[in-house]
């Protein structure tokens, strides 16, 4: 059976693939790389998608685990990067991404019309969005992020994230 958010099941299994291969062979001390002053680095944006997946699931009311590495605040939206503020290892943030994406993912399928067709619950474009506008834009949000990531990785001298 063919539900209304298979296709975003399929955007989100691409987006898991790419943000793998963006994470792999990055070391600790990689993680902070950036371009400039700035722009965020590599691990900010891996838990900037992190958190953008765990509140994705929350805001469809898929169960899923606090993170044990502080406030949602610190990856959240429009929050500037500051050199001061600690960031998770990236081995915990790519932990979390693991754990949430299998749970979102499981749960996608099973959430309800009437959840997606209501009024969403952040500022996103267009002329009343629903939950299901919302799910679309937060998943190409992502999508945006993680070819950051894979820019950032071919500045530190690895491969593309497509090269998997």
């Amino acid at each position: 059976m063919t539900t209304t958010t298979d296709s975003t099941v399929t955007i989100l299994g691409y987006n898991t693939w790419l943000f793998g291969n963006a994470v792999k062979d990055v070391g600790q001390d990689q993680a902070g790389h950036r371009v400039s002053e700035t722009t965020n680095p590599f691990d900010r944006l891996a838990g900037h998608v992190t958190i953008g997946r765990h509140g994705l699931a929350a805001m469809l009311k898929i169960e899923v685990p606090e993170v044990a590495w502080g406030p949602f605040a610190d990856f959240g939206q429009g929050i500037q990067f500051d050199s001061k503020r600690s960031v998770p290892r990236l081995a915990e943030i790519t932990a979390h991404f693991d754990r949430v994406t299998g749970l979102l993912m499981a749960g996608l399928p099973k959430v309800p019309q009437s959840l997606l067709d209501s009024p969403a619950s952040l500022p996103i474009p267009g002329d009343n969005p629903t939950m299901r506008d919302q799910l679309a834009f937060m998943t190409m949000h992502e999508t945006y992020h993680i070819g950051q990531m894979g820019l950032l990785k071919k500045d530190m001298g690895g491969e593309g994230i497509m090269a998997g």
